[in-house]
């Protein structure tokens, strides 16, 4: 509604009370009347307009106090009072407006820092990706969502082979610029909605959806293939990726034993010297501790 429509608005509300002042009695309070229109003014048109109306509200109170009482030494005392009164409430009001709309400013900005400070407790301020806290808990939620609905989920965690020769060999800044080009190839290459993360130094993670483990394995090649090219920028150090996963099922272990398979899926990948894939399942690894228990043939 435009601020003139508002502003006369306010003087007619004004006017009719001072009709109303002016017929029905003496006796009733309506003096306190005026302020709402003042009031009303000032909040949500401007100061300027306020008093404007105040101006209006003590006129007409003036006239229906000489209408019944006619013009002696109280009605000049009372008009002067009430004048006064009805002239500072422009003034209280828009300062009071002044400091609410200071505080809603002031809440808004500690919202918005309330939301950047969250955004930083779930990101990774280097690459940008989620960190261990948001990658854990973004894990701990669709295992549970696959025991309801059988969504088979794979966890890859990869480590960046040589990273500290590189370091040695060029710099720190290097470094970082090779975790931010990784994490720009994980962003490209899973699918949407799947879930990448840097873990910690050179370690980053992927959360997969609806993955087997066939394509689970295709996607770790790719993985390895792409940090090997990114890592034929730095001749003096030899750069690739060793990635480990571990595939699971709605009948799949807890999160944490689930990032348990997939950190000795990455240690088997590295242990021959990295660039390798392994995959593990909660199967293949039950087979191998039950056969590491069983006593030799010949004992």
């Amino acid at each position: 509604m435009p601020p003139v429509i508002r502003t006369v608005g306010a003087i007619a509300l004004v006017a009719g009370i001072g009709v109303l002042d002016a017929v029905v009695s003496a006796r009733l309070p309506f003096s306190i009347l005026y302020f709402a229109p003042v009031i009303g003014a000032t909040w949500y048109v401007g100061r300027s307009q306020g008093l404007v109306v105040a101006v209006v509200a003590i006129a007409a109170r003036f006239i229906t106090d000489i209408h019944w009482n006619g013009i002696d030494a109280l009605s000049l005392t009372q008009a002067v009072l009430w004048g006064f009164a009805l002239m500072v409430a422009p003034r209280l009001t828009a300062w009071a407006h002044a400091r609410r709309e200071e505080v809603t400013a002031l809440e808004s900005r500690i919202n918005e820092l309330l939301q950047i400070e969250r955004s930083f407790a779930r990101t990774d301020p280097l690459t940008s990706l989620c960190n261990r806290r948001a990658f854990v808990d973004a894990l701990q939620k669709a295992e549970a969502r696959g025991r309801r609905t059988g969504e088979r989920l794979a966890v890859a965690r990869l480590d960046v082979d040589g990273f500290r020769a590189l370091n040695d060999a060029y710099s720190r800044n290097e470094g970082d610029q090779l975790l931010r080009a990784i994490a720009t190839s994980l962003s490209l290459t899973t699918r949407m909605g799947d879930l990448a993360a840097r873990l910690e130094n050179d370690e980053f993670a992927l959360l997969l959806y609806n993955c087997a483990r066939d394509h689970a394995q295709k996607i770790g090649h790719r993985l390895v293939d792409e940090v090997a090219e990114l890592g034929r920028a730095y001749p003096n150090a030899r750069v690739t990726g060793s990635v480990g996963m571990a595939c699971f099922t709605a009948s799949g272990p807890d999160p944490d034993e689930m990032m348990r398979l997939a950190g000795a899926a990455l240690r088997q990948a590295r242990h021959g010297g990295g660039n390798a894939v392994v995959v593990e399942t909660p199967e293949s690894s039950a087979r191998e501790m039950s056969a590491a228990s069983e006593p030799p043939a010949n004992a």
